[in-house]
């Protein structure tokens, strides 16, 4: 685990609550920090930069199948077309409050780059 890594997960629960923000509430043993921009690039624990996701979802957008716009919209990779909970979760708003202090060009930088390679 990355130094910081709880503190992380602490501040975003915290700012959101138990609620993966894709899918939904969830327990609280499969949801995890996710970060917007790498942090083996940044180095930094941001929320600004940071979502809570269900394990699953978490690991999807690390793999660069499912992407969120600029608008708070999530996308998934066609190739998760065969996959009906996956690609269901397409044009799903987040479940964020609409004043998140979320980073939104972060959020259009990892969604350019991510929908790029589909």
């Amino acid at each position: 685990m990355r130094r910081g890594q709880d503190g992380f997960r602490r501040a975003l629960v915290r700012e959101y609550g138990l609620i993966c923000a894709v899918t939904g509430a969830a327990p609280a043993e499969v949801l995890e920090a996710a970060h917007l921009r790498p942090f083996a690039e940044t180095e930094q624990h941001r929320v600004e930069e940071g979502l809570i996701l269900r394990s699953d979802v978490h690991r999807l957008f690390d793999s660069g199948l499912l992407a969120i716009d600029a608008e708070l919209v999530v996308h998934v990779a066609p190739s998760l077309a065969g996959h009906a909970v996956y690609s269901a979760l397409a044009r799903v708003p987040l479940r964020i409050p609409p004043d998140a202090p979320m980073d939104r060009a972060v959020v259009a930088d990892h969604h350019a780059a991510t929908v790029a390679t589909w």
